[in-house]
């Protein structure tokens, strides 16, 4: 009988264990999202995201380190549905913040994008920094010998909701 006791006993205590902990330390897994354009062939009409698609990175408890995943998302996404925007060899020089606008600056191959490619890119790392941040605003800049980028984006600035597919009200003439 004791020894059903002791058994009894030491189970209990050993499930009532393994339910302890903290929740940092039980579940090292800590994720961002990163924003980058879909591929061509995968956008969403239609819907609330549109071009830009999301990918959940594991940070590995270095979430509060703003430059380690700047250039973790400068590298190009996991995900085989989107695809970077940013020119090869582009990285992180400098990310400072000033008042409620977050300063990212980038190397000089950034200044080589442009058109639809440059938008892309400033659309996907500032909806990026501004969910990594508590930022109001992002200034992208870069300079090269020929040009210098510097552009500031909020989240009034990004038309990330493809409403195109909307049912819109026809405009009656008054008579």
């Amino acid at each position: 009988m004791k020894r059903a006791v002791c058994l009894l006993l030491t189970l209990l205590l050993f499930v009532s264990f393994c339910g302890c902990g903290d929740n940092e330390s039980g579940d090292m897994s800590e994720s961002v999202e990163f924003f980058y354009p879909r591929k061509s062939d995968s956008f969403l009409c239609g819907t609330e995201s549109g071009v830009l698609g999301c990918e959940l990175r594991d940070t590995a408890g270095r979430t509060g380190d703003l430059p380690h995943l700047l250039s973790l998302y400068l590298r190009g996404p996991q995900d085989a549905a989107l695809r970077s925007p940013f020119p090869a060899g582009c990285k992180l020089v400098e990310v400072r913040t000033d008042r409620e606008t977050l300063c990212v600056v980038l190397s000089s191959e950034f200044a080589s994008a442009e058109n639809v490619e440059l938008t892309l890119a400033c659309a996907s790392l500032a909806q990026t920094c501004l969910g990594l941040t508590d930022a109001q605003r992002v200034r992208i800049e870069a300079m090269s010998e020929s040009k210098t980028i510097s552009i500031t984006l909020d989240s009034n600035s990004l038309l990330l909701a493809d409403d195109s597919a909307l049912e819109t009200q026809a405009v009656t003439e008054m008579p």
